[in-house]
């Protein structure tokens, strides 16, 4: 489907699909496309106009091109067996928000708080986000099943949680990727769940990019019980 850019442009600022973009630079255009759910959606920009500035500038940058063909021009996969060498971990933590007091003794979660300014606080009372970042090991790749969020006692007011994998290596290198986004928390009570099938495994390499982090953003300074599950391959 051919598009104006603006309307590409919205679709990717609203979805953040900056990495799905695709470009091929002719002489005196920019084909710029990008492939969602079944449809392809494009527009021509010439060089020298506005939008194709705009697209050069802010957005060709962030657009990573990709290579999934094999050698006969059929598209590549792979299936992965998750068989003897790698056994399946349940990890359960409870954690009171607006502090880091937690029950883990696995040593592979690291808490702290955030204030309403996104820094990091020791004061309860100024703390909007309680945050903790997982990582199975530094030296063995492994793999993500699943995971969840329950409250363990009664909750009032605006709590919504967020998954995140690679949180500190920017979107136009391959991270920063979201599994939750923006769900908000049922009152009183929630038991949040997600499951991943066959999703593969999650490289030791580059650096932090096998973190995953959850985090909760409630009240400011509200101290409420949760438990976390985390379910993962190593």
């Amino acid at each position: 489907m051919r598009v104006d850019w603006k309307s590409l442009k919205d679709f990717l600022n609203n979805t953040e699909l900056y990495g799905f973009t695709n470009y091929m630079e002719l002489p005196n255009d920019f084909y710029v496309w990008i492939f969602y759910e079944g449809e392809s959606f494009s527009v021509l920009l010439h060089k020298g106009s506005a939008d194709c500035e705009d697209f050069v500038n802010n957005y060709k940058p962030r657009a990573i091109l990709k290579n999934d063909l094999s050698e006969d021009g059929y598209k590549t996969s792979k299936t992965v067996f998750v068989g003897q060498a790698r056994m399946m971990h349940c990890l359960f933590m409870q954690f009171v928000t607006s502090t880091a007091e937690n029950n883990d003794t696995s040593g592979l979660i690291h808490m702290h708080t955030l204030d309403d300014q996104g820094h990091i606080t020791t004061n309860p009372d100024d703390a909007v986000t309680t945050q903790m970042d997982f990582c199975a090991s530094q030296t063995k790749n492994y793999g993500l099943h699943g995971g969840g969020l329950e409250t363990m006692e009664d909750i009032e007011g605006e709590y919504i949680g967020e998954a995140i994998l690679a949180p500190d290596i920017p979107a136009q290198y391959g991270g920063n990727l979201y599994f939750v986004r923006n769900r908000v928390l049922s009152t009183p009570r929630e038991k949040l769940m997600k499951i991943a099938i066959n999703v593969g495994e999650i490289p030791v390499e580059p650096a932090g990019f096998n973190v995953l982090r959850i985090h909760v953003k409630h009240p400011k300074g509200v101290q409420k019980k949760f438990q976390v599950e985390i379910q993962y391959y190593i």
